[in-house]
């Protein structure tokens, strides 16, 4: 798209707009910002305003607030995002602890929905059962901003060298 037609598009959002649609378009173009700052390795956790970190319990712990970007027709986090918060929890726990020249992909990845995803965000807590040469098992639970168990999650990660 070039970029007077660009500039028209978000010209007609703001315009036209629900206060939704320009919630939404403010927090892409401030999660771009942001990842083009290094605040950010992806676009994804950028645009979904994503915070990680670890617990003092070892545990490494991924954040997601709940915003209309991220809600399915029902108004509640997207399924699909609640999957995407545990394998990146679980991933990310395992890559900060991986070698130096390796990096671990999701082979295979299991979610159980418990309850829908409400409230002002979701908080996922990530363990590792084993870390391995090649093979590595995580598990990780979603909960909402009340400490309502919203899913559980379990993951296979391969080791791939870097290059």
């Amino acid at each position: 798209m070039e970029e007077n037609q660009l500039i028209a598009e978000i010209k007609t959002i703001i315009e036209t707009g629900s206060e939704d649609d320009r919630n939404v378009l403010t927090s892409v173009v401030q999660g771009i910002r942001k990842k083009q700052n290094g605040e950010h390795r992806t676009y994804l956790s950028g645009i979904t305003h994503v915070n990680h970190r670890f617990l003092d319990d070892g545990t490494f712990e991924v954040t997601i607030p709940i915003q209309p970007l991220i809600e399915n027709p029902l108004k509640m986090a997207h399924g699909g995002i609640t999957a995407t918060l545990l394998d990146t929890a679980m991933g990310s726990m395992l890559n900060l602890k991986a070698p130096e020249n390796m990096a671990y992909v999701t082979a295979e990845l299991k979610v159980n929905y418990i309850q829908p995803g409400r409230g002002k965000h979701l908080r996922c807590i990530a363990t590792i059962l084993h870390q391995g040469k090649q093979l590595s098992f995580s598990e990780a639970k979603v909960y909402n901003d009340e400490n309502k168990l919203i899913a559980t999650g379990s993951g296979t990660f391969f080791a791939i060298p870097l290059s």
